[in-house]
């Protein structure tokens, strides 16, 4: 469908194929008894990777001569929509994989890394996880303490980083770290692509609400990590660049799946007021159901908009931030109101609502949270 000055709020016929391809495999693969364990169990899925791959959902923002399909930020955004809608985790678990350091390798990497290691992902052998927050540096990114101090050709990191997702199942570990200790904030800041099984490297396991079939979320602790200078990934002290553009497409991409999320809430309530005739009735649940079908449209539309820039090479900073913005407190909105309509059923373990339910808080945290998603917009309007 397009609307005026020359917007088309449609699919392309690509686009449409992906999304059917999508839904065939999960409906294949990610059956309800299968969420339900893998939730319980609270591990990554990672016997999906191969599947995942061979399907090309991996490999998709990849530029064909590191093996990907090179497909843009709007192809993602339809796949990753897709998968919000089956599982908030599972989702979040394939962004780690084609999202996750493909993005900062493409833009920040060396040649070399980039033959290294994109195959590989490709081939859904591995996948990345992002090492930066501290404990004294969460929603205040730039304030990490960890340091990394040159000895001729290697560096040694020190330091410790909290809530690390995938950090015990990924091969390779994106590392923040100061290496100008005279410089303070954003500067003297730099990035390492870390190998896991590096010594001095130790993961402790953090038990989370929810999100339990992502992986693992870790406190990871570097002492006397020595890592090669060619492991820098960007320039030295430079790495504050990696670390706001890798936010900015992760932001993105949550956006997207946080829309499918809230989506798939709405339609399971539709199936369930349309079976039952007293529900059915309530002009309160139907007010209700259209003012989150309104809000997840325009969430939607915010996050193809992000893409659509993305694609054509201009800056959107403030874009991606609105829609993840608007997009993670829809799908809270959507999974917390709708909850009304399933009553104590939907609080029930194994519950889909129930699941995403927990799932969906961290959302308005994790990658920037609400309030700091507000203060980037505020000044991107020079406020």
């Amino acid at each position: 469908m397009s609307a005026a000055a020359g917007l088309d709020f449609g699919l392309t016929p690509a686009q449409e194929a992906l999304r059917a391809a999508a839904s065939a495999y999960i409906g294949r693969e990610l059956t309800a008894d299968f969420l339900s364990e893998a939730d319980r169990a609270g591990r990554a899925p990672m016997e999906l990777l191969p599947g995942m791959a061979s399907a090309g959902f991996i490999g998709l923002p990849v530029p064909a001569a590191y093996g990907g399909a090179g497909g843009g930020a709007a192809d993602v955004t339809v796949l990753l929509e897709e998968f919000g809608r089956a599982s908030l985790a599972i989702a979040s678990f394939l962004n780690r994989a084609l999202g996750w350091g493909v993005e900062a390798l493409l833009r920040f990497g060396r040649e070399e890394q980039k033959e290294s290691l994109l195959p590989r992902v490709c081939a859904g052998e591995m996948m990345f996880a992002f090492s930066h927050t501290e404990s004294d540096a969460g929603s205040d990114a730039a304030a990490i303490r960890t340091r990394a101090v040159a000895h001729g050709d290697n560096f040694v990191i020190d330091g410790s980083k909290m809530f690390t997702s995938g950090a015990a199942e990924s091969p390779c570990l994106i590392v923040s770290a100061r290496t100008d200790l005279s410089a303070t904030r954003q500067r003297g800041i730099s990035v390492f692509l870390v190998d896991a099984k590096t010594p001095g490297i130790t993961c402790r396991r953090i038990e989370k609400l929810g999100m339990r079939a992502a992986g693992t979320l870790c406190e990871v602790e570097y002492r006397g990590v020595r890592v090669p200078r060619t492991a820098l990934l960007g320039e030295l002290d430079c790495g504050w660049q990696v670390i706001t553009g890798t936010l900015e497409r992760a932001r993105l991409a949550q956006a997207a799946y946080c829309v499918g999320g809230a989506q798939q809430a709405i339609d399971d309530a539709l199936v369930h007021v349309r079976e039952r005739d007293a529900l059915a009735r309530s002009q309160a649940l139907a007010h209700m159901l259209v003012g989150l079908q309104m809000r997840t449209d325009a969430a939607r539309l915010l996050t193809h908009r992000a893409a659509a820039m993305v694609d054509a090479g201009q800056p959107c900073v403030r874009e991606a931030s609105i829609a993840n913005l608007y997009a993670t407190e829809t799908l809270v909105a959507a999974t917390s109101e709708t909850l009304r309509v399933w009553g104590a059923a939907g609080l029930t373990p194994g519950h889909r609502t129930e699941r995403a339910l927990r799932d969906a808080r961290l959302f308005i945290i994790g990658d920037g949270s609400s309030q700091i998603q507000r203060n980037l917009i505020a000044r991107q309007m020079g406020l």
